[in-house]
């Protein structure tokens, strides 16, 4: 830790990087993270495969993600489990001679020249330990960026990976100034009317398995057409949770994207839908995972019910 932190401290320009799709934790692990090093005097730009969805706005700088790539004395990935996760970045990132991976996923890989990895339940965790080590104050925009992490990764902390020092760290956090109302105003409750209808749909022509315990949930091309919603930007991630909460073990959505199929698992305390996940090469946690699928819908909503049946038979 003490390489790891002198390596920040002696680097004058840095550039931070997210995965690809990004979700709150990486953005709010990325901004919080860029104003922690901005404090400190350094020169700090953030990059990520994918553009950022206007749902991340609220946040200011997530706006002022992929500008043009200039000269970094060191590059810093946050919440990116593997190398794969970079993108279009990853040839770059692990070709430059000063890197260091910030994460929370025990399964990744360790691409980085220095790699900090700690079982926390959000990355945001691991970049308020960091400000507590450079002693770096923490601001009001800060803190509600890294707030905005947590809130991510823990399902507003409703998820079994919330645990003491979860609440430990957001109640600094809030001490700090965080603006929990400006969270869930901007990006929690915030819906909208195509999003409302495309999620009931999807509700609704669900596939359920009342015997083993699970339902599939289907967002095709035609469906985001139909209700005028932008695929990249659908907030449909956490739709699954609806049958959880009436009792189902599993519940998975499938939105058909350009480049893939994407799903995104979600299951009740006891059952790993990371272990699905890691089946088609993805992973996450145990009852919030994800993976692609390089195939039609139906096929790959196949291949899932299968995985899902094996996994909720071998229980």
């Amino acid at each position: 830790m003490k390489k790891f932190l002198k390596l920040m401290k002696m680097s004058s320009s840095v550039a931070i990087f997210a995965h690809e799709k990004p979700d709150a934790d990486t953005i709010g692990s990325a901004v919080g993270l860029r104003r922690i090093l901005m404090a400190m005097g350094k020169q700090v730009d953030m990059f990520c495969e994918s553009d950022i969805p206007e749902s991340f706005f609220f946040l200011e700088e997530a706006k002022t993600f992929n500008k043009k790539f200039g000269e970094y004395d060191l590059l810093i990935s946050v919440d990116v489990a593997t190398e794969s996760m970079l993108g279009k970045y990853k040839d770059l990132f692990l070709n430059f001679s000063n890197t260091i991976k910030i994460d929370h996923h025990l399964n990744g890989s360790a691409y980085a020249k220095r790699n900090q990895v700690k079982p926390y339940s959000a990355c945001a965790i691991a970049i308020y330990d960091i400000a507590e080590k450079l002693k770096v104050k923490i601001d009001e925009e800060t803190a509600t960026a890294l707030y905005f992490g947590i809130c991510g990764d823990t399902g507003i902390f409703r998820n079994n990976n919330t645990d003491s020092y979860t609440f430990f760290v957001a109640s600094k956090l809030l001490e700090a100034g965080a603006n929990i109302r400006r969270v869930y105003n901007g990006f929690f409750d915030k819906k909208t009317v195509p999003t409302v209808k495309i999620s009931s749909s999807c509700l609704l022509y669900a596939e359920t398995n009342d015997e083993l315990g699970y339902a599939i949930l289907k967002a095709s091309k035609d469906d985001y057409e139909k209700y005028d919603v932008d695929p990249e930007n659908d907030l449909l991630g956490n739709t699954p949770n609806t049958y959880l909460s009436c009792g189902y073990k599993i519940a998975v959505i499938l939105k058909e994207k350009d480049d893939a199929i994407h799903c995104s698992l979600r299951s009740k305390l006891e059952y790993d839908v990371s272990k699905i996940a890691a089946i088609f090469g993805g992973g996450g946690h145990k009852n919030a995972a994800g993976c692609r699928i390089i195939a039609t819908l139906e096929q790959a909503e196949d291949f899932l019910r299968q995985a899902i049946e094996k996994y909720l038979r071998s229980r």
